[in-house]
């Protein structure tokens, strides 16, 4: 893709031309595209909050208020930053 405003090539996840910062999206699609890099912190970030989210859970595995349903949040959390981990890996 071409910048309309400069005519320099723009790589096919930016939105925005590097060079002079006009907006290089014109169509629906062009909106819809997602950004690998963005997509891998986002699963990082998920990750790590069902790390932490465990790591809390069995700290104060000890009290009254214990129960195995605990675990679902965190666990929920590692899963689905796993998945979108793996999605971003597999549409680079």
């Amino acid at each position: 893709m071409k910048c309309t405003n400069c005519g320099i090539d723009v790589p096919a996840n930016d939105l925005n031309c590097p060079d002079c910062g006009a907006i290089t999206a014109r169509t629906k699609a062009d909106l819809q595209k997602t950004d690998p890099a963005m997509t891998q912190g986002i699963a990082w970030a998920l990750i790590a909050m069902g790390v932490l989210g465990l790591a809390f859970v069995i700290s104060n595995a000890w009290t009254d208020w214990y129960s195995g349903l605990d675990y679902v949040g965190p666990v929920a959390l590692l899963l689905l930053g796993g998945f979108t981990f793996f999605v971003a890996r597999s549409k680079k």
